[in-house]
């Protein structure tokens, strides 16, 4: 195992380990958003990640990148408090399905059936095994967060709050995790069918074809009109 997926492995079980941690996956309609990492630790949590060894002195987020280092792809941590928690948090961005696809692939156990957009509708299916190395205890749940634009289409969360979808991960399951979005709904169809992105122009081409034969055509009927009533 190379060191880049050392520090992936690190990380997930770093997940699975904490007592809570968060995944959250931010879409825009262009395809870029964000991902962002949040692991959970209760003081003795923070105690038990120090005593894995390396700097003391160093924060418990600081103690995570440190088990990535000289790999290049391990995300960084920073470091919040809330309340007698510590929070370490990391957010990637992406730019598109595939860069996505690529953050997914750093995370052990987490594989990838289909990320794309086809006429409008965004299709997600992953695939999420929330199993840990042995030896390392499993947290009580992992919550795996999609953000999508649109208009949410068929999915199987197990909670939804308007554009956010959120599934619950319990140890030592293999989750399929289904949503698609209608990224461009027709207002007058109730979200039925997509607007393609050149349909707007191709219209308003149609448009500006047709005027003038529509114009030609009404001028033509008003003139039949006078000249029936001059010829009455």
């Amino acid at each position: 195992m190379n060191r880049a997926r050392l520090a992936s492995s690190c990380l997930f079980a770093l997940l699975l380990g904490a007592c809570q941690a968060n995944v959250v996956t931010h879409m825009e309609t262009s395809g870029a958003g964000t991902l962002t990492i949040e692991i959970g630790l209760t003081p003795d949590e923070v105690a038990q990640l120090r005593s894995f060894g390396g700097d003391s002195a160093a924060g418990p987020c600081a103690t995570m990148a440190l088990e990535g280092a000289g790999a290049g792809e391990a995300p960084a941590f920073e470091e919040e408090r809330r309340g007698q928690e510590t929070w370490c948090v990391s957010t990637q961005t992406f730019e598109d399905a595939s860069q996505l696809e690529a953050l997914y692939r750093r995370l052990t156990g987490v594989s990838i059936r289909e990320l794309v957009e086809r006429e409008g509708i965004y299709v997600y299916d992953v695939v999420v095994e929330t199993q840990a190395p042995q030896g390392i205890p499993l947290a009580p749940s992992v919550s795996w967060v999609l953000e999508l634009p649109g208009k949410i289409g068929d999915h199987n969360a197990d909670r939804v709050d308007g554009q956010r979808l959120e599934w619950t991960l319990t140890p030592g399951e293999s989750r399929r995790l289904m949503a698609s979005s209608d990224l461009y709904p027709l207002p007058w169809t109730g979200g039925l069918g997509s607007v393609p992105q050149w349909l707007p122009i191709a219209g308003m081409a149609a448009v500006c074809l047709c005027l003038p034969g529509v114009l030609v055509l009404l001028g033509l009927i008003v003139f039949l009109r006078r000249r029936a009533q001059e010829a009455a």
